[in-house]
């Protein structure tokens, strides 16, 4: 046989790759434990029905679900070698960028005397420790969702899944327990406990994503 009729021997039937991806049904596993693991650990505040007919909750929310999809899109885009994922990390630290240069104009606006209020709120000092409480319940299922996936930098993927963690436990705490109303706490207090939740996943990454 020739060579030429071997290759196309070979060659048939064959058809492209799909590109690997997480996990969706796995990822809507860590939101449903994310909103368990707020119940049963935190509870609800007692004012939910009330604060969800109103906007702020919301859109705490929308802040940390959007910062969990750039984070799954940024860990998705590592774990395919050759895939530039700069255009991805971009796009997540805009979303930061975002939210952080809003909380500082809310600051700018507010009166002196107020502004450490509207920053610290009553609950800087247990947000980020509740967000990593609620991360460390919904992290299995974020790592999980990436088995089909091969990062050729697995502690930087870890981080973007740590990321994802993060932000999908920041948006059940903010939905369903915290009563923090201020961009500019949200934008300090939830987005460090989002980042300590992605270092957290880097040294999990680490590990856990080589191949």
């Amino acid at each position: 046989m020739k060579t030429d009729d071997l290759i196309d021997a070979l060659a048939v039937g064959l058809e492209p790759v799909k590109p690997a991806r997480a996990s969706l049904l796995l990822l809507a596993a860590a939101t449903v434990a994310a909103v368990v693991g707020v119940v049963v650990l935190l509870g609800v505040r007692p004012d939910l029905v009330q604060a969800l007919g109103g906007s702020t909750p919301w859109l705490k929310g929308l802040y940390t679900l959007t910062l969990a999809v750039a984070a799954v899109r940024l860990a998705t885009r590592l774990g395919r070698p050759g895939v530039d994922a700069r255009p991805a990390a971009a796009v997540l630290f805009a979303v930061v960028a975002v939210v952080a240069g809003a909380g500082a104009i809310e600051l700018a606006l507010t009166t002196p005397d107020q502004r450490m209020v509207v920053w610290l709120g009553r609950t800087w000092d247990i947000c980020g420790r509740n967000i990593l409480l609620i991360s460390a319940v919904t992290a299995p299922f974020v790592y999980l969702s990436a088995r089909a996936l091969a990062p050729t930098r697995p502690s930087t993927a870890g981080a973007a899944l740590g990321v994802m963690t993060g932000a999908v436990a920041a948006t059940a705490y903010g939905l369903l327990h915290c009563p923090e109303a201020t961009v500019a706490f949200v934008a300090t207090w939830y987005t460090l406990g989002v980042a300590a939740a992605g270092v957290i996943g880097a040294i999990v990454g680490r590990f856990a994503l080589r191949w």
